[in-house]
């Protein structure tokens, strides 16, 4: 890997942690090349500004999860198995990737602006639409319901996981559990993927 691709993969990583923690417009361009530990100069270089930066990670986060849900997606497995794969991966992502929950977050307080201008739509429709054939191959082989909306079942599957991990600091206070142990992420997915499988099944 050059120099060039080294310190911008550093100036990433490090802006990915700050937007994460402190949305756009908290975020300084003096803590990220502090974090990445390169002169700031440089991020202007690379990336032009801040918001050009945001968007950058945003592109580096939507098309990381895109990557992993692409290859749970293809794997050599039927509808039923694939569904299951797809929910419980979903739980798997966000317990290890905190910082996308947290940049998706800020994203919607910024109502999806630097989301358009990212390459971020594009990545996550091509997961979806891997999904959506798997969801109508189900239903061509009698497996799933023949009344499913394709696109009400990827919602309920995306939000379900995801509001699980984007809630759950105020969740655990209220119900005075630990909803960040494994032992509960697991018991949760568990439910969803019970819950999903069985509305979606004849």
């Amino acid at each position: 890997m050059k120099k060039s691709d080294i310190t911008k993969q550093k100036i990433l990583q490090a802006a990915e942690q700050a937007f994460a923690e402190k949305g756009l417009y908290g975020a300084r361009v003096d803590e990220i090349s502090e974090l990445a530990g390169v002169n700031k100069r440089m991020i202007y270089a690379y990336f032009g500004n801040k918001e050009e930066l945001y968007v950058a990670v945003l592109d580096m986060v939507y098309g990381r999860i895109a990557e992993h849900e692409q290859a749970v997606l293809k794997q050599d497995a039927d509808c039923v198995e694939l569904m299951k794969k797809s929910i419980e991966s979903g739980f798997v992502y966000l317990y290890n990737n905190q910082t996308f929950v947290k940049i998706v977050l800020w994203e919607n307080m910024n109502e999806a602006k630097y989301l358009k201008e990212s390459m971020g739509k594009q990545v996550k429709n091509a997961s979806f639409d891997i999904l959506r054939g798997i969801i109508r191959k189900g239903i061509e082989q009698g497996v799933f319901r023949d009344d499913l909306d394709e696109d009400e079942l990827i919602l309920s599957t995306q939000m379900m996981s995801y509001s699980y991990f984007s809630n759950i600091h105020t969740m655990a206070y209220i119900m005075d559990k630990d909803f960040f142990c494994e032992a509960e992420v697991k018991k949760r997915c568990a439910h969803i993927t019970d819950m999903i499988l069985g509305y979606i099944m004849k």
